[in-house]
């Protein structure tokens, strides 16, 4: 089965929510560097790079796993 071009768009855009949430993960974001004592921002800097990681692996879960099926015929 060939990938449309929306399909390779989606694709795309799944990896890469997935890779900003690992890099939100990984990097130690500036404002976090400045003011070393704000547990909001830490905070919100992992709610935010789990929820890109989910949206991400939900995106390309569904891409994969919940294709259009040719529909049942009539007869």
């Amino acid at each position: 089965m060939a990938l449309g071009e929306r399909d390779w768009t989606q694709v795309i855009w799944g990896v890469l929510l997935i890779g900003m949430g690992i890099l939100l993960v990984v990097t130690r974001p500036y404002a976090l560097r400045v003011s070393p004592n704000s547990a909001f921002l830490n905070f919100a800097r992992y709610f935010i790079a789990i929820f890109l990681i989910v949206a991400g692996g939900k995106k390309l879960y569904r891409h994969y796993f919940f294709k259009d099926k040719e529909p049942p015929s009539d007869g």
